[in-house]
Order: structure tokens, then C-alpha cells, then sequence
């Protein structure tokens, strides 16, 4: 996770609209590599993702 963060951080720096694409390049890709849809790509994460509320007490303040 640390490397894809460092691997993003650039894009992020350079543009910030650029991460819309980029997320729908990794999710096309992760489809394709595991036979699944985009859609199925992200209701995957999604499932696995914390709470609002967790994020926007315990991770979100870490991007400041």
C-alpha cells in the first residue's frame, strides 16, 4: 500500500483531476488480470472498505 501510495503521490502533485483517470486505469487493469468486471473491481474494495465515519475520524486527518 505504501508503494502505491508513492506511486500516486507524483500523479497527485503533477494534477489532481489526473487520479480519476488513474483509478479507472488500475481498476480496468484489475479487471482484466482477474477476469472480473470494473464494477465487480470496486463493489470488492468497497465491501472491504472502513466506514465513513472511521475514515473521517482515523484516516483522513494522516492526508493533512
Amino acid at each position: 500500500m505504501i508503494w502505491a501510495f508513492e506511486q500516486a503521490l507524483p500523479v497527485a502533485r503533477l494534477d489532481p483531476e489526473l487520479l480519476d483517470y488513474l483509478l479507472a486505469a488500475v481498476v480496468c487493469l484489475v479487471a482484466r488480470s482477474t477476469e472480473r468486471t470494473p464494477r465487480d473491481v470496486l463493489e470488492m474494495f468497497f465491501r472491504r472498505s472502513v466506514d465513513d465515519r472511521e475514515w473521517r475520524t482515523r484516516y483522513r486527518p494522516l492526508f493533512a
